[in-house]
């Protein structure tokens, strides 16, 4: 069963999808249609703060998700509740000969126009040149900012070209249909060398959301802003843009350095915190958020930089 606060207050689901909606994109050019700025969005999003409820059994339905997957099931529900949109398919895997070349995310008809997107929320942690996509590792380095990009690019919004998918297509009744990426998330740099903004690669939104990393011993540099409450996050919530006080724990560097020590103790994987400051009310206001990874961190990092290999 799903846990949701009681009483007035706003689900987590629901600002999880309001994030899905209206978070900056990762990469340029973002796609069309602008859904977002359709009216019915805004009125589908005020039906649910009234009443949450629709929208938190479509995800208990789903079972235990992933972020992955939660983030696409709330991007299914978002376009099933709009007048304009058809959804067509979503996850639709496309075959040659029993050969599975790869999945079609979403495809949906707006106006006289079909849709196909392809659907990402990505976190990488750079490690060297900030403006090179191939510096950006994926907290558990099985994943690479170039690698992804490249895959989704070259394979994934291509695979409209091939015939197979035109034959599946067709079937729906679509002759042409319009790629797009969909990618939201976040990219972080070291806060040690944090001097001024951060170079970006080229295919990154110059507004996308950044943060920054930092390892455990740096947590005591003095470095953070200031906090008095803390958070550690399961990676479901890494969407989720803002906590209620009774969930945060209370303390400064020297708590939040004491549970990282115990978390990397369970795991020894990189951590995203929240950080607040108690300044009344339920909910907390945000100090910000950072990769807290454990000492030995960077050279693995670096290491699986310079072991993988183009392609996946």
């Amino acid at each position: 069963m799903m846990t949701e606060r009681p009483g007035t207050l706003v689900p987590f689901a629901l600002r999880d999808l309001e994030w899905v909606i209206s978070a900056p994109f990762l990469l340029k050019s973002p796609p069309e249609p602008a859904l977002a700025a359709l009216p019915e969005t805004g009125e589908l999003l005020a039906r649910l703060t009234a009443d949450p409820a629709p929208l938190l059994a479509y995800l208990e339905a789903a079972g235990p998700l992933n972020l992955g997957r939660y983030f696409e099931r709330l991007m299914i529900f978002w376009l099933e509740n709009l007048p304009a949109v058809t959804l067509l398919g979503s996850n639709i895997r496309i075959s040659d000969d029993k050969r599975t070349l790869g999945e079609i995310d979403l495809l949906f008809l707006h106006g006289a126009v079909a849709y196909h997107w392809e659907l990402a929320v990505k976190f990488y942690l750079n490690i060297g040149n900030g403006g090179n996509e191939a510096s950006y590792m994926g907290p558990m380095l099985k994943d690479r900012l170039d690698r992804k990009l490249d895959r989704l690019f070259g394979h994934q919004l291509t695979l409209p070209e091939r015939a197979a998918t035109k034959s599946t297509l067709s079937r729906l009744g679509i002759e042409t249909v319009l790629s797009q990426p969909f990618v939201k998330g976040c990219l972080f740099h070291p806060l040690a060398r944090l001097r001024a903004a951060p170079q970006m690669p080229d295919r990154i939104a110059p507004d996308s959301f950044s943060g920054h990393w930092l390892t455990l011993p740096e947590i005591g540099s003095g470095a953070l802003p200031g906090f008095d409450h803390f958070l550690l996050l399961e990676k479901k919530r890494w969407i989720t843009p803002w906590f209620y006080r009774d969930e945060a724990m209370s303390g400064g560097p020297d708590r939040l350095a004491t549970a990282m020590q115990a978390a990397f103790g369970r795991r020894s994987a990189p951590q995203l915190v929240a950080l607040f400051r108690d300044e009344g009310g339920e909910i907390l206001a945000n100090a910000g958020r950072y990769f807290i990874t454990p000492n030995d961190w960077p050279a693995l990092a670096r290491k699986a930089h310079d072991s993988q290999k183009l392609g996946d």
